[in-house]
């Protein structure tokens, strides 16, 4: 049986999994990013990884490995300079096939998503949707035409860096007023923390919390049991992202939006003041109905079920365009 390796870096969370041709993911481990601050140190844990999955079956065959990451580089298979991850420049390509000896493909991790929605999801049939993954980061996978934006470098598509606020809070990447500052995980608990220090809200379960210890699921949580401040948090948040999307769609023109990653779990917390501030921000001369969706891959397997179909359509359109093969 042939399988593929696909590989998900986040900034929290790699994710390892062992993907057969007809998309079933048969195993995955997890590697904590905090646990691998040195290149050797990632290198050792990926090499671990992939020989356990790889050893606990029999008559298998590894066909490739597929990985998606931030700072993907897709000309040189080199990982760089990814704000949320604690490595400059990443050989990884390089890495694998020496050890391997296997196709190995890359592209960025937002791309793994619009990947798996275009091959396994609801995308099937769309040439033209984005998805846009709100984790640790903001990221935007791109599919124009049918096909998926890399640009030159394989680096299109950061749409977490765009700059929504001048001189807004400091982000990652060095500069100001990124998107990702506002509408990630960790975007959502500073807006927390700012409503928590301005006082304005007199009574919530979300004032028991240690404020530098907030995390987003205890706002999704507290706004599951209607807290306001918590709906509050998400309403600021949901507006500034349907803003963003509003905007988007003047460059894109996207017949669909779905929204992935772990805030995107909030559901209608999160959704419906995003599609209230994306309708009243829409330019008039597009559809109001542009539907914004929860992305149909279960998010846990949604980036290594993508990098798998890096390898499993090597022989069509993504290992020409779409992925780097050193």
């Amino acid at each position: 049986m042939k399988v593929a390796i696909g590989i998900d870096i986040g900034g929290t969370n790699i994710k390892v999994g062992l993907i057969n041709r007809a998309g079933q993911l048969l195993q995955e481990n997890n590697i904590l990013v905090k646990e691998c601050p040195s290149q050797n140190i990632l290198f050792k844990e990926l090499k671990n990884s992939i020989h356990s999955l790889t050893y606990q079956l029999e008559n298998i065959e590894l066909a490739g490995i597929g990985i998606g990451s931030p700072g993907a580089n897709v000309t040189t298979g080199v990982i760089e300079n990814a704000s949320n991850l604690p490595w400059d420049k990443l050989p990884i390509v390089e890495f694998l096939i020496n050890l391997f000896n296997v196709p190995t493909y890359l592209t960025n991790d937002a791309n793994l998503f619009a990947i798996g929605e275009k091959v396994f999801g609801d995308a099937r049939h769309m040439n033209d949707f984005v998805v846009v993954t709100l984790g640790t980061g903001v990221g935007a996978g791109i599919y124009c035409n049918g096909s998926l934006l890399q640009g030159r470098d394989g680096l299109a598509g950061e749409f977490g860096h765009v700059i929504i606020q001048k001189d807004g809070r400091p982000c990652q990447c060095g500069r100001k007023g990124c998107l990702e500052r506002y509408t990630s995980a960790s975007g959502l608990v500073l807006t927390a923390q700012e409503i928590l220090n301005s006082g304005v809200v007199k009574s919530s379960t979300l004032q028991d919390q240690p404020i530098k210890e907030l995390t987003s699921m205890q706002v999704m949580e507290a706004a599951a049991s209607g807290d306001f401040m918590a709906l509050e948090i998400f309403r600021v948040t949901g507006k500034v992202l349907g803003e963003a999307l509003a905007d988007l769609t003047a460059y894109f023109n996207p017949e669909a939006i779905f929204l992935a990653g772990g805030l995107a779990k909030a559901g209608s917390f999160l959704f419906e003041p995003t599609i209230k501030s994306f309708k009243e921000n829409l330019l008039s001369i597009y559809p109001n109905d542009i539907p914004i969706l929860q992305g149909s891959i279960q998010d846990n397997h949604a980036g290594v079920l993508g990098a798998a179909a890096l390898v499993w359509d090597s022989e069509g359109h993504f290992k020409k365009i779409h992925s780097s093969v050193i």
